[in-house]
C-alpha cells in the first residue's frame, strides 16, 4: 500500500516528553479536561524491575494533573491495581482510555487473571470524580468468543465512541490464531455498561491478506465522520512504528489507510527510529486538540505528546 500523509498527521506539533518515571515502565497515557480545570492524565505502569514484558503482570493505571495538556502533569494517586484473587482482572490492569458520559466518568481497561494473554478481557471502572473513587465490577465488559473464532484467544485494547444515534461502540483487539495476524472489531450496546454484542461484519480491520496487522486504536467523530488511529507496528501498513488513520461514514466500512503519524525520530531530534505505541486523542470542542503516545527511550518507556493544529 501506498502511504499518503494525512491532514491529521500534517497538522501535528510534537511538544515533547512527558511523565517519564525513574524505576518506572509508563505506558499509553488517555487524557480527559475536568471540570476543575485541570487536565487529568490515566497511565498505565510497571516497575522498570519487571522488565518490559512486565505490563502482562504487575501493570497498575495512575492519575496525574496538570494545569496544561501539555504539562507538566504531577502524579497524585493510583486510580487501578489488580484485584487479587479470582478476580478477572486479579494480576493487572492496562491500557486505559478515559471518558464522561452523562456526568459520570468511565475508564475502560484490559485487565487478566494470570498474565497469560488468553485470559485478558475489557473492563470498565465507574466514578462520578475524577478523583475516585472507583467503582469496579465482578464481570469484565467483553470477552473473547467462541473457540476457533477469530476473537477466540482474547478481547483486548478498548476503543470507546459514542455513536451519534447514542449507542455506546466499542472497539477492540484480538490475534487470530489462524493467520497469527492481530484484527480489530466492534461491539455495540444502548448502555455504556452493556450488554454488548459483537458485529456480524467482525472483524472489520484486517489486513492479513497482504501481511500486514495494527493495533492499538483510538476512535472518534469529528465533524459527522468517525476516524481510527491505530499504531502501526508489525511490518507497516502504511510506515512501520508510524501510525495509520483511517475514516468511515458509518463506523462499519473503513478507507485505505494513510499515515495519521511518524515515526519518533520525525518529530524529536536526534531520537532514533522507536515504536509509537498507544494513540489517544484529547477532542475540545468536539476536535482532535492533541495526540498522546506511547513510546520506548532508551531504556525505559515514556509517553508523548503532540499538538493538534487546528
Amino acid at each position: 500500500m501506498t502511504a499518503r500523509l494525512s491532514d491529521f498527521a500534517q497538522r501535528l506539533e510534537p511538544v515533547g516528553r512527558i511523565l517519564g518515571l525513574d524505576g518506572w515502565h509508563v505506558w499509553g497515557s488517555s487524557a480527559i479536561d475536568g471540570p476543575d480545570g485541570k487536565v487529568h492524565l490515566f497511565t498505565a505502569r510497571w516497575p522498570e524491575e519487571s522488565g518490559f514484558r512486565g505490563w502482562s503482570t504487575h501493570s497498575e493505571i495512575m492519575h496525574s494533573v496538570a494545569d496544561d495538556a501539555e504539562g507538566p502533569f504531577e502524579v497524585i494517586d493510583v486510580a487501578l491495581q489488580g484485584r487479587g484473587g479470582t478476580h478477572w482482572d486479579a494480576c493487572m490492569v492496562h491500557n486505559p482510555t478515559v471518558h464522561e458520559f452523562d456526568g459520570r466518568y468511565f475508564l475502560f481497561h484490559i485487565g487478566n487473571r494470570d498474565g497469560r494473554p488468553f485470559t485478558q478481557q475489557i473492563g470498565v471502572a465507574v466514578a462520578d470524580d475524577l478523583y475516585g473513587p472507583w467503582e469496579r465490577f465482578d464481570e469484565p465488559l467483553l470477552g473473547p468468543s467462541r473457540y476457533r473464532d477469530w476473537d477466540w484467544l482474547m478481547a483486548t485494547n478498548p476503543a470507546m465512541v459514542r455513536h451519534p444515534n447514542g449507542q455506546f461502540w466499542l472497539y477492540y483487539k484480538s490475534w487470530d490464531l489462524t493467520d497469527l495476524t492481530r484484527k480489530m472489531g466492534v461491539a455495540i450496546a444502548d448502555d455504556v455498561m452493556g450488554p454488548y454484542e459483537k458485529h456480524p461484519d467482525n472483524p472489520l480491520i484486517d489486513y492479513s491478506a497482504v501481511g500486514k496487522q495494527v493495533e492499538d486504536a483510538c476512535v472518534w467523530v469529528e465533524d459527522g465522520h468517525f476516524f481510527m488511529l491505530m499504531a502501526d507496528n508489525k511490518g507497516g501498513v502504511v510506515r512501520e512504528h508510524g501510525g495509520a488513520l483511517i475514516s468511515s461514514e458509518d463506523g462499519i466500512h473503513w478507507s485505505e489507510p494513510m499515515l495519521g503519524y511518524d515515526t519518533t525520530a520525525a518529530y524529536f531530534e536526534g531520537e532514533p527510529v522507536r515504536r509509537f505505541e498507544r494513540p489517544q486523542v484529547l477532542l475540545r470542542d468536539g476536535r482532535a486538540a492533541y495526540l498522546y503516545l506511547a513510546m520506548t527511550a532508551e531504556h525505559l518507556a515514556t509517553s508523548a505528546v503532540m499538538r493538534v493544529r487546528r
